[in-house]
């Protein structure tokens, strides 16, 4: 099932494009379309004011898409999405399940998007102190990055690039399951051992470099060819818990390779760091 994922400030108009984009390609195109919604989870815009009940709405939606994400025609993701490495965790998804996959920016300005949220029922709201925040921690997708692309920037008085769109699904071939995504086989009796080694490996190189080294400059990253840009001072917390979160991740996306398993480390880092 092709993926539209949306993203945008919060009351920037982006259910408005799902409904345009649903009745597209239902009536125009027929295909089945099926709308993910934020707002079907999301009863009080006050959970934005609780990171762990906003991490657990993510979840549930993470958890839909992947249930949805195998059946025919077109899924369309609509809420704010504006995690980085949440939008890298979706690509994955539709990656894993060979499928193509674009999004939607809607690119409305922030004092017009507060007087778009003004207008909507008291209920739907979004406070000042919520939308100012969530504004601040938006971060807008960059078409250079695989899990944005193909990337389409809309703004408010535009007319939605319907056939671009449509290429962009059904006239591309779906990206090739790789070994960051792919479920293999566990081939090899140490892999937990090399994975725990190889990852503290990477964490500890980068938290030692941060006390020479300054700001801008690269390090070099054990086993892999890469290179880490230091943009700013990471915590050691910061790092082990990314370094958690990607060792239950590749427990079920096992190689046999370090090079490769260091690449794929250095990949996820990279993504979930702001």
């Amino acid at each position: 099932m092709p993926l539209i994922l949306l993203t945008g400030f919060p009351a920037s108009g982006k259910s408005t494009r799902a409904q345009q984009l649903k009745e597209y390609f239902s009536t125009l195109v027929g295909k089945n379309v099926m709308v993910l919604s934020e707002n079907d989870i999301v009863k009080n815009k006050q959970i934005y004011s609780d990171a762990s009940k906003e991490k657990d709405m993510r979840s549930t939606l993470k958890s839909e898409m992947q249930r949805m994400i195998g059946q025919d025609d077109v899924l369309i993701i609509d809420g704010g999405n504006y995690i980085k490495g949440y939008r890298y965790e979706l690509y994955c998804a539709t990656k894993s399940n060979k499928t193509t996959q674009c999004t939607l920016h809607i690119d409305t300005s922030s004092e017009q998007a507060w007087k778009l949220n003004l207008k909507r029922d008291e209920t739907c709201q979004y406070s000042q102190e919520n939308f100012d925040a969530l504004v601040m921690r938006y971060e807008a997708p960059d078409g250079r990055n695989r899990w944005d692309a193909p990337l389409f920037t809309i703004q408010p008085e535009d007319e939605l690039p319907f056939e671009s769109i449509n290429a962009a699904l059904f006239e591309r071939k779906a990206p090739a399951p790789n070994l960051s995504t792919q479920s293999l086989p566990l081939t090899s009796t140490n892999f937990l051992y090399e994975l725990d080694c190889v990852t503290q490996e990477i964490v500890n190189r980068v938290v030692e470099a941060q006390k020479t080294c300054v700001i801008g400059d690269e390090v070099s990253i054990p086993n892999s060819s890469e290179k880490f840009l230091l943009k700013r001072r990471y915590q050691l917390s910061e790092l082990s818990r990314i370094r958690r979160q990607f060792i239950s991740f590749a427990k079920t996306h096992p190689v046999d390779d370090i090079p490769k398993l260091a690449a794929m480390f250095f990949q996820y880092l990279t993504s979930h760091l702001v």
